[in-house]
């Protein structure tokens, strides 16, 4: 595995305002007519694994599976998506900005606490081979659960099988605990309006902007 320059992730918890701040940002690149930019996210909407994520984290059949069997499912998502999308636009030249990656199987799979985060990052290098590249920049929107969780409900969305207070909270603890192990992982305060978040994201961003 290898870091990438012209990759960025977005990270975050349910309701974080995560995909706010990625809509503000595809705003303000194209006001300033900036090209060579994928926006991409994960898991995918159109891969061959998508169907049945979507079936399991809302249909509650992700309770009769392991975590670490659902997470599994991501991460083959995850190299579908590599193959099709990110790999060939890094290699293009463009820079890839990704709504989640594989920092979210390593903190959501922290649901099951018997789960230790390394033995999913060792299950990415098994499944993803050569393929398996690090983002050089993660932008983690931190905010409280209980508020992420209000802005579920604001949306007026079934919630899914993660979108519960304790799950929340364990996320947000793996996130912050594991994420420093990786290069580039920088935690953004999400409290604030959209405006003022996007000006500490904007911050943290540096020379990518």
């Amino acid at each position: 595995m290898r870091y990438e320059k012209n990759f960025v992730v977005f990270e975050g918890i349910d309701g974080s305002g995560k995909g706010t701040q990625i809509d503000l940002l595809k705003r303000w690149w194209t006001d300033r007519k900036k090209t060579g930019v994928v926006f991409t996210r994960e898991h995918t909407r159109d891969g061959q694994w998508s169907d049945q994520i979507e079936a399991l984290i809302r249909g509650g059949g992700a309770n009769a599976v392991t975590a670490e069997k659902l997470q599994l499912l991501y991460i083959l998502d995850r190299k579908d998506h590599l193959e099709r999308v990110i790999l060939p636009a890094i290699k293009k030249g463009d820079t890839v900005l990704c709504d989640r990656y594989f920092l979210s199987t390593l903190a959501y799979g922290s649901i099951d606490r018997q789960l230790h985060w390394k033995t999913l990052l060792e299950n990415h290098k098994e499944i993803l081979g050569e393929y398996f590249v690090l983002p050089a920049k993660t932008i983690f929107i931190d905010v409280d659960p209980d508020m992420a969780l209000q802005h579920v409900a604001d949306r007026g969305e079934e919630r899914t099988y993660f979108e519960t207070l304790d799950r929340q909270r364990v996320i947000r603890e793996a996130y912050l605990s594991i994420g420093p192990h990786f290069e580039g992982f920088t935690s953004v305060d999400g409290r604030g309006t959209p405006e003022e978040v996007f000006d500490r994201v904007k911050e943290a961003l540096g020379d990518y902007l």
